[in-house]
């Protein structure tokens, strides 16, 4: 008797893993196709726009204000989305190029950031000599 119960009990759950787990995964995750964030915590104040073009790439850019030296920085550039969520992070990390409306340089950057929940964090590293990293700190919004 005790066999016939540990085999139908080890049936029960051979076909409870084998069938479609609908009920789990009856939501996924759909990547947002735009992202605006405003950033101000944290200075230099900038606003930026994400567009995706193919799965987890966005196009980025994003306009810096510097009161300091009352200049405007245009960093065009792309992104990678890490498609999975780590613990409430979504990570990215990307490049492209930085232009200065004053001193009218074009250098190249790295970038990396997350999004989580309506907040996002960057760190913008451009690659040019005795240049320091800038950091992001706003809000962040799909649709």
């Amino acid at each position: 008797m005790k066999k016939y119960m540990v085999a139908g009990l080890l049936g029960v759950f051979l076909v409870a893993l084998a069938s479609a787990d609908d009920s789990v995964h009856k939501y996924r995750y759909r990547t947002p196709e735009n992202y605006l964030t405003f950033s101000f915590f944290v200075r230099p104040l900038s606003v930026g726009f994400k567009h995706l073009t193919f799965p987890n790439v966005y196009l980025t850019a994003n306009l810096d204000y510097l009161r300091s030296e009352s200049d405007l920085r245009l960093q065009a550039g792309a992104a990678y989305m890490i498609p999975r969520k780590i613990l409430i992070f979504r990570f990215y990390g990307g490049g492209g190029l930085e232009y200065s409306r004053n001193q009218g340089y074009m250098y190249p950057y790295l970038m990396i950031g997350t999004n989580f929940w309506i907040l996002n964090w960057d760190i913008v590293h451009p690659l040019r000599s005795h240049e320091s990293p800038t950091y992001r700190f706003g809000f962040s919004f799909t649709f």
